[in-house]
């Protein structure tokens, strides 16, 4: 059986294989069963995002695992990491979350947390995937009535993170909810927080979800803020786990300016151990050089949120997090949160008495990137000319500098990318490197 799961569940167009209602309504039973047999009871606390396909594949899922034996708290709409937050303070044995995250309205994909909040590990998963063939479709209850009490309970964790009431009095904040899951949240859940509040992208129909809105795309946001005079914007996308911030002037900040600034403020009060921040392969290299040469250390993991967690419990690392603005603070939670890591960077620079501008002053290196088509994927190691074109190209850049080669997951390519502080320079080594792949892979 082809893999299900990637680096965040399993993910697809809806409606279509691995989404399609045999596969999901046999998931349903191998979950109450693998519940079982690790945690002696089956009980999901399930949620969804607000695409036109979620309550189908909740139903689906919900009705065989019922009918397995296992029990169902439905809680509606409601994001990623409020689904992470909420499993610790109840008696769920796991989480699922009926979402695709920031992909277009048309896809959709399941996550599935363990009871501490945190993803579930690639050996369950792999267990998972084993048992599916063989579990029986059975039908089941429908889903549950919404449970409406779960989204205060969030609002009022998100809250309680906060050390002092109204850290962001006086701030016009703009909040751009991807008219996503947390679309009826943000807004009120920033003004108890003290800010003034200007909600868009905030009316999900089923279809617009990170439509041209959203962390991927907050161009509309950073205008909004410059024509209504705001203080700051904050991005979220379709499950708002991840956060970007706009400041005052319209300027965007990632997720490694995000990175840098908490870093920089955690270990101000000694709560940034080792002085390690986690950060995946696509993070600047200037985030890098700048932690470097403030006494801090960059970790470098791989893509996604469940390569940054694992990385940080690895090296006991407080802080870590992806460019696209998931952002993990271990002593708020377990995973990204949008809403927390936008307000807790808002209420910095609000105590500080600074613009948001002020939160980062990250100088990017010049970054090259090139796809090369390929006919085959071949260890690149195995390749004499690109061995030689790569070595060449790390001489050259010694420590100012980062080469990152890999295929692509999904398309027959090869990526490219270079990081440097001399633009020329860099160009010339990654036109280098692709060449040789095209005279050995085309």
């Amino acid at each position: 059986m082809k893999s299900l799961f990637g680096t965040d569940g399993i993910r697809g167009r809806a409606f279509e294989p691995p989404l399609d209602e045999d596969t999901i309504r046999r998931l349903g039973a191998a979950l109450a069963a693998s519940l079982v047999e690790e945690c002696s009871e089956a009980h999901i606390l399930l949620a969804g995002d607000t695409r036109i396909s979620t309550a189908s594949l909740a139903e689906w899922l919900a009705s065989s695992f019922q009918a397995a034996g296992g029990k169902v708290t439905w809680a509606g709409v409601l994001p990623t990491p409020a689904v992470s937050r909420l499993l610790p303070q109840g008696n769920c044995t796991a989480g699922v979350v009926i979402s695709a995250s920031h992909n277009p309205a048309h896809d959709n994909g399941i996550k599935i947390l363990a009871p501490g909040g945190e993803k579930l590990a690639d050996e369950r998963e792999r267990h998972l995937e084993v048992s599916i063939p063989d579990s029986p479709i059975e039908i089941g209850p429908g889903l549950p009535a919404i449970d409406t009490s779960l989204a205060e309970r969030y609002v009022d964790l998100l809250v309680a993170s906060h050390p002092t009431p109204n850290p962001l009095s006086g701030l016009h904040v703009v909040v751009d909810a991807a008219n996503g899951a947390a679309s009826e949240i943000a807004h009120p859940f920033l003004e108890k927080l003290g800010a003034r509040v200007t909600a868009i992208a905030s009316e999900p129909d089923g279809h617009n979800i990170n439509a041209d809105c959203g962390a991927t795309a907050p161009d509309r946001l950073a205008r909004m803020v410059v024509e209504l005079g705001a203080q700051a914007g904050l991005a979220l996308d379709g499950d708002a786990d991840r956060a970007v911030l706009v400041d005052e002037s319209g300027s965007i900040l990632d997720g490694d300016d995000i990175l840098l600034a908490w870093a920089r403020t955690l270990r101000a009060s000694s709560q940034l151990p080792g002085g390690q921040v986690v950060a995946t392969v696509m993070s600047n290299f200037g985030l890098e050089n700048v932690l470097r040469r403030e006494g801090m250390e960059l970790i470098r993991c791989p893509v996604g949120d469940r390569a940054v967690w694992l990385t940080m419990t690895e090296h006991g690392a407080a802080l870590g997090g992806e460019q696209s603005g998931h952002i993990i603070c271990s002593h708020y939670g377990v995973s990204g949160d949008g809403l927390l890591t936008g307000s807790h960077l808002l209420a910095i620079a609000a105590d500080r008495g600074v613009p948001v501008s002020a939160l980062s002053d990250l100088e990017r290196l010049p970054q090259i990137l090139i796809n090369v088509t390929v006919e085959r994927k071949l260890p690149f190691e195995d390749l004499p000319r690109v061995s030689k074109a790569l070595a060449h190209a790390h001489e050259t850049l010694d420590t100012r500098g980062r080469i990152l080669l890999r295929y692509s997951g999904t398309e027959p390519l090869a990526r490219v990318m270079i990081e440097g502080e001399d633009a020329n320079e860099i160009q010339a080594l990654a036109d280098s490197i692709a060449e040789a792949i095209r005279s050995e892979l085309r």
